[in-house]
């Protein structure tokens, strides 16, 4: 995989790679696991529910892996690079990222790995969308959302790539389904670059931004008549001979379009208005929806015999807040991109790297896109960005907490024993009641954490709950 090297402004970029499988944690500053995915859990043979409770120094006891690239970066707060064998037997070379809080700190690490022994990495070649950009040594990476460069971290984007992957060589007809801004258009141009049609035209087709009564008419053309000087006009089917024409949102396509539709998938030609002879339809129809078509079809509101000659092979894209190790990915994807397009040597500070993974992104790849454009831009987000509803809803628990345990902590000191008493608590139910355990994660002594529930109960007087 192709790396820039030019300073801290791309220092996460070539993290992720999404033709092949590749490895990858999140841990905090103690190598406690907080995002993995599954690749990760089966190059040791565990499943990814049980990686999860893992320290990363845990696993290299246990024997899953030879020595921990994580707590090497943390210790010394710098990125490292070195092969890890697991105990499936792969050679894995791992790169950890630490990611430094304000005062220098780690308070994150990103570990990851793609490159295998004998296994083929793809070549970024699409142009940027940014030619006027000013260039940095190296050029401009490629936009992951804006090319075919899919970031596929998790399970799910893998399967869909391969998917993609058996499909390509075929003209049957693809559904894309997803919420808005999941990337369906980027799927579906995957689809087309990895065909044999990949030098013929992409014409997508908005199917929600033509005016009912212009659908006939951009779709399919019209035909001169004896009197008008002007030519022939072809509509976007015609245009897309030889390549792939994708009908987004074609959920909004109006009922009597949807039976002309019909009728040209079913014999593969089409009659401009005005015209008497078929034009032949030679492209791949591929469309897309961020609605429930069956129910629109149980509704009345979409054609069932359409529903069926569209919906051959369905592709469905989870959303990104389903997807963390794809959220880590792009992230990083789109740091490195913008930093690049604009000459910004933009890093992605510890805190705001949680803001990211615990925001649930609504709006999916798209607006996690326009959030790190602004990041790389301006160094920060406004201020309604970060209070958020959740942010809202936290602090509107924290002032309840105090608000029902003021008369109990008579002082600023009894308040802190509550506060630390009911965390360690939670963290024992984490830790299924094992001390020891809870102590490691809290990076104190087993010791501390009996004091804390003892002083907890003197403040309450008693072994109570809050």
């Amino acid at each position: 995989m192709n790396r820039s090297q030019d300073g801290r402004a791309n220092e996460y970029a070539g993290l992720f790679d999404g033709q092949s499988p590749g490895t990858l944690f999140v841990t905090d500053a103690r190598g406690n696991i907080l995002i993995s995915n599954e690749f990760t859990a089966l190059t040791i043979g565990i499943p990814l529910e049980e990686l999860l409770k893992y320290n990363v120094q845990d696993l290299v006891r246990a024997g899953y892996y030879s020595d921990s690239v994580t707590m090497k970066a943390i210790g010394g707060k710098k990125k490292v690079s070195m092969v890890i064998r697991t105990v499936q037997g792969f050679n894995v070379m791992s790169t950890a990222t630490p990611i430094l809080n304000q005062e220098g700190e780690v308070q994150l690490v990103v570990t990851s790995s793609n490159s295998y022994p004998g296994e083929a990495v793809r070549e970024e070649t699409s142009p940027p969308p940014y030619p006027n950009a000013r260039p940095r040594r190296g050029g401009i990476r490629p936009d992951p959302e804006m090319t075919a460069g899919i970031v596929a971290e998790s399970l799910a984007m893998k399967q869909i790539i391969q998917v993609c992957n058996q499909i390509a060589s075929y003209d049957s007809k693809v559904l894309i389904l997803g919420e808005s801004g999941t990337g369906k258009e980027i799927i579906a141009k995957y689809i087309h670059r990895k065909s044999s049609r990949w030098n013929g035209p992409f014409i997508p087709v908005n199917c929600a931004a033509i005016p009912a009564d212009s659908f006939e008419y951009e779709l399919f053309g019209r035909e001169r008549r004896a009197a008008e000087p002007s030519d022939d006009k072809k509509g976007l089917v015609e245009l897309a001979a030889g390549g792939v024409l994708f009908l987004d949102e074609i959920a909004e396509m109006p009922l009597d379009m949807q039976a002309k539709l019909l009728h040209v998938l079913e014999s593969s030609e089409l009659r401009r208005i005005g015209g008497t002879a078929p034009v032949p339809v030679c492209c791949r129809v591929i469309c897309a929806t961020n609605r429930d078509l069956w129910s629109m079809v149980q509704q009345g509101q979409f054609r069932e015999d359409l529903y069926y000659r569209i919906n051959v092979i369905p592709i469905h894209i989870p959303p990104l807040r389903s997807r963390k190790p794809d959220l880590v990915g792009l992230t990083s994807s789109f740091i490195a991109y913008f930093n690049a397009a604009y000459g910004k040597r933009y890093v992605l500070g510890a805190d705001e790297f949680q803001r990211i993974l615990d925001k649930p992104w609504h709006g999916n790849a798209r607006e996690l896109r326009n959030y790190i454009e602004r990041l790389v831009i301006t160094g920060n987000v406004q201020a309604d960005e970060r209070t958020s509803e959740e942010g809202l809803n936290d602090a509107f628990a924290l002032d309840h907490f105090i608000f029902r345990n003021r008369e109990r902590a008579g002082s600023l000191k009894d308040f802190a024993a509550i506060a630390e008493g009911r965390f360690i608590k939670q963290m024992l139910a984490e830790c299924g009641g094992n001390a020891a355990e809870a102590a490691k994660r809290l990076g104190v002594d087993r010791s501390v954490i009996y004091r804390k529930l003892k002083k907890l109960e003197d403040v309450l007087g008693g072994p109570q709950g809050l």
